[in-house]
């Protein structure tokens, strides 16, 4: 998944050291035998990651493990070992296998690349692998990053940034990788008909793209600070593998006003960290506030500014459309993506049904039915609407175009958005509703209605997706910032589907978008069609491919039966043979005369 070597990026020796307060221990050359203390947690199943896990079963080639959970991790608290990066995880790390450790251990080691041998430090336990530091790299692959090639400084003990040692080209192979894992592991019994997931969209810019970040700090200890001295307070983010805030100057992947915005932040903490009984997270956020004097041009003159309360309105562009909402709220952090992004959605949006690729038809009648199924799409309903981002981008091309949401707050943002664009309340309107009622007050026909879903990181719940089936739309838009839950939610839908004995769905098109550069996140966006309303030849098509699949199971599991059998049938002779071989011995083995018995 990290593509084909790069000769100009190799380098000879790269050293990445991570701090550590507890003692170190020469490595073993046998697995230790380690007493159960204190401070080692008895491990159970409820540990384990599993999105990690589907990683892991892949690199071991099976998911069993001979291992009580009462007998302590294979390794010593802070042994460092010499390993080989197997493969990536979905999490951006490295896992190596240990074969000879707790009958094929699992090592996760943050920032090396498939191939590599590196020295590592393990920290922390969990049922079946355990996560380490990276302490050095001893055999670098040829597509690393060279060191002073970097983007950051920090990279390598922050925890904000997993990549930044591959290329970009390397990063968007290991996101398109991340997408059909998801797919694979997550929507498994309707993976074989899946389309290939499409490369993933580049962002244009891959540094100071991010207009949000959130540095934190904790207040000083009273008890740790000498009378009258002033020291410095730790002011950035989480350190890699711990608990610890690495203080940061400045943060390459965020915008330049976002990090001139960082430096008076810093200043105004240091001056009034005594201020502080707690420690704080800091917002900042750019924001793109109309000059004043400039309102009526075409198009208004705009500036950058940095915003740092979470109350405050920010202004926010995506092409032509205006949007604000508060500092504190969500909305997309890259905004140079953002038309791309946008841009894809609305032609997903406004495929059409049947292909018009569909192969010449045999009679006048099939081409007529054809025609009636490539329904005009007329209306669009924005789920999980949040500001209006998608209802009012896209609401170019509909009859009508309803967002709904849960949040009163949004919706009251949504609707403010709609008057500062001069969109037309008759057309495009956005609705308050609960999560059991998302639907309620939608009366567009199916048939010519298309959806969008932009749900938070949890996915649709089952409320949401058994309204969806009752409901069903005939173009679905599925974007999403969590592809697991994302492909959860295509299996949970195509599932209720075939329950009800409806048609289900075709999935169109997958596709990654990259709005975070340098990170393992990664957005899907999933395309979806009502099957009644693809042509008879495209849905004879995908019923020979579930025919496929199932035939493909079945073949597969016919064989394992038969080579159980087969072994049986070995071993059932083997038992006579040996069985033979004894009562043959025991019939030529000469009699003995009785012992005469004691008087």
């Amino acid at each position: 998944m990290s593509g084909s070597p790069t000769p100009s990026l190799a380098i000879s020796d790269v050293a990445m050291s991570a701090e550590t307060s507890a003692p170190t221990s020469a490595p073993k050359a046998e697995a230790p035998v380690m007493k159960r203390s204190k401070k080692v947690k008895k491990l159970t199943k409820k540990d384990i990651d599993e999105v990690l896990m589907y990683d892991i079963v892949e690199l071991r080639g099976h998911n069993h493990w001979d291992w009580d959970p009462k007998t302590p991790p294979p390794f010593q608290n802070f042994e460092e070992l010499e390993v080989t990066i197997g493969s990536f995880a979905q999490s951006g790390e490295g896992l190596a296998l240990l074969p000879d450790r707790g009958e094929g251990w699992v090592l996760v080691v943050p920032f090396v690349v498939p191939g590599e041998k590196v020295k590592a430090r393990v920290y922390r336990h969990n049922w079946g692998y355990s996560h380490a530091d990276l302490v050095k790299v001893i055999e670098p692959a040829k597509n690393r990053i060279a060191k002073d090639d970097i983007l950051c400084k920090y990279f390598g003990t922050c925890a904000g940034c997993q990549l930044q040692h591959i290329s970009y080209a390397d990063q968007m192979k290991f996101k398109r990788q991340v997408v059909e894992n998801a797919f694979k592991n997550y929507a498994e019994k309707y993976f074989a008909i899946l389309p290939p997931v499409d490369p993933v969209s580049q962002s244009p810019i891959q540094s100071n793209y991010r207009t949000k970040i959130t540095p934190h700090f904790e207040a000083l200890n009273p008890k740790h600070q000498s009378a009258g001295t002033v020291q410095p307070v730790q002011i950035g983010f989480m350190q890699a593998g711990k608990r610890r805030i690495l203080d940061i100057e400045e943060c390459p992947i965020a915008t330049p006003v976002v990090n001139e915005g960082m430096k008076t932040m810093r200043a105004d903490v240091q001056k009034n960290i005594a201020t502080y009984k707690k420690g704080a997270t800091m917002l900042l956020r750019e924001s793109n506030p109309i000059v004043p004097g400039t309102e009526s041009e075409s198009p208004p003159t705009t500036t950058k500014i940095c915003v740092t309360d979470h109350k405050a309105t920010i202004t926010e562009w995506v092409g032509k459309f205006r949007f604000d909402y508060p500092a504190g709220s969500f909305f997309q952090n890259n905004n140079a993506i953002l038309p791309s992004l946008i841009g894809y959605v609305q032609q997903q949006l406004h495929l059409p049904l049947a292909s018009s690729t569909t192969p010449a038809a045999s009679s006048d009648s099939t081409t007529a039915l054809t025609s009636s199924l490539n329904h005009e799409i007329k209306y669009l309903v924005d789920a999980y609407c949040g500001s209006g981002l998608f209802g009012i981008t896209c609401h170019e091309g509909f009859k009508k175009v309803l967002g709904v949401e849960i949040s009163a707050a949004s919706i009251s943002c949504a609707t403010n958005n709609l008057v500062l664009n001069k969109l037309s309340t008759e057309t495009t309107a956005f609705h308050l509703d609960d999560a059991d009622k998302i639907f309620a007050h939608i009366d567009f026909p199916s048939a010519e209605t298309a959806l969008i879903i932009d749900p938070p990181r949890k996915g649709c719940s089952d409320e949401f997706l058994d309204q969806m089936v009752a409901f069903l739309p005939a173009r679905v838009v599925y974007v999403s910032c969590n592809v697991q839950t994302q492909a959860r939610d295509l299996q949970g839908l195509l599932d209720r589907c075939h329950a009800k004995g409806l048609p289900g769905y075709r999935v169109e098109a997958i596709r990654g978008f990259d709005l975070f550069p340098q990170t393992r996140h990664v957005e899907g966006v999933m395309t979806l069609t009502r099957l009644e309303n693809v042509s008879p030849q495209e849905l004879t098509l995908y019923v020979e491919k579930l025919l496929e699949q199932i035939n493909a199971k079945f073949d597969g599991v016919s064989g394992q039966i038969l080579g159980k059998m087969d072994e049986m049938s070995s071993r059932i002779d083997d038992l006579e043979k040996s069985i033979g071989e004894l009562v043959q011995n025991v019939e030529e083995e000469p009699k003995q005369p009785p012992a005469p018995a004691d008087k």
